[in-house]
């Protein structure tokens, strides 16, 4: 089956399926085994600290796959985005996904530079500003993912037909998903790819510690503190203070009180840790062993093609 979309053609992958971008540990070697598996490997400029490292780990990427990749950069979280950008336009990366907060100047010097940029966001207001800035495609993560929250945030179950309403450009659907009937049902929603990090977290080649990679196997997305960290949207009061000292001091000491804030007490007087700010997400319900990169793709794309053929859709022909 020839799974054509929009986000195919416009990022030149096999397969509608886009790595995640993990702040800690997306590199080269994580990255390059998605894109030569047939969808499109990320790799974390934040994760590499200095745009030398990040040089190098493209350059590695290279020797790795010879298909396309992306760069990730995470506006606001991290110390150089100017000079990481820069590093990927020199080594002539083909696509920029940008991701926290407004990230249109960036943007428009990757067009320049003749990359695709993505946004990622979290509601579809930020979509609809960030299609108006010129983003190539959006990323749109549900409530039930992981990574920075906004108090906003809707389930993805109906996040993503809202997105496709209301905007024009290619929609990536995240949160949650991480086997072929929640791809499937993205693509049925309006998406035209699905973006996944959870569920690559527990691949082979992830560089995390094998016993990281066992607690997602065993995870319970029944377990009430895994369940209600994933699925409770940030403190109202922290939040806005987070906003508010943004705009109001340089990026070095906003950081320091970031993370200030996240170690407060929240309002229900349980203490959130900076180390729990990504927990997984609910796609720890379809994680069930160990596999590598291109058995997890392969296998979303098989049982996606047997449920195409043996579901009810099939009678609908």
């Amino acid at each position: 089956m020839d799974w054509n979309t929009r986000v195919t053609r416009l990022l030149n992958c096999k397969y509608p399926i886009i790595q995640g971008s993990f702040g800690g540990f997306g590199t080269s070697a994580f990255g390059a085994a998605v894109s030569e598996a047939g969808g499109l490997g990320m790799i974390t400029a934040g994760a590499l600290r200095t745009p030398e490292r990040l040089r190098q780990d493209i350059r590695k990427a290279r020797t790795l796959t010879n298909k396309p990749f992306g760069v990730n950069l995470s506006i606001g979280l991290i110390d150089n985005p100017d000079e990481m950008l820069q590093v990927a336009i020199e080594e002539k990366v083909p696509v920029l996904e940008t991701s926290a907060f407004r990230a249109d100047e960036f943007g428009e010097k990757a067009h320049q530079a003749g990359m695709v940029w993505i946004h990622k966001v979290t509601t579809v207001k930020h979509a609809i500003a960030a299609e108006q800035q010129g983003a190539d495609a959006i990323i749109i993560v549900g409530l039930e993912g992981s990574g920075f929250k906004n108090r906003d945030q809707l389930p993805t179950f109906i996040t993503i037909p809202l997105a496709a309403q209301n905007i024009k450009i290619p929609v990536i659907a995240a949160g949650g998903i991480g086997d072929a009937r929640g791809f499937l049902a993205a693509l049925s929603m309006g998406a035209s790819a699905i973006y996944m990090g959870t569920a690559f977290m527990a691949t082979k080649e992830c560089p995390i510690p094998e016993i990281h990679k066992q607690s997602l196997v065993n995870a319970d997305p029944f377990d009430r503190e895994l369940r209600d960290r994933v699925l409770s949207p940030p403190d109202p009061e922290a939040f806005q203070k987070i906003m508010d000292l943004r705009g109001s001091m340089d990026r070095n000491k906003w950081l320091r009180e970031l993370e200030g804030v996240l170690n407060d007490k929240s309002s229900d007087g349980k203490r959130q840790s900076v180390s729990k700010l990504d927990p997984g997400s609910l796609a720890v319900a379809f994680i069930n062993k160990i596999v590598t990169v291109s058995e997890l793709i392969n296998g979303i794309i098989q049982d996606a093609e047997k449920l195409i053929q043996n579901s009810e859709f099939s009678a609908l022909r």
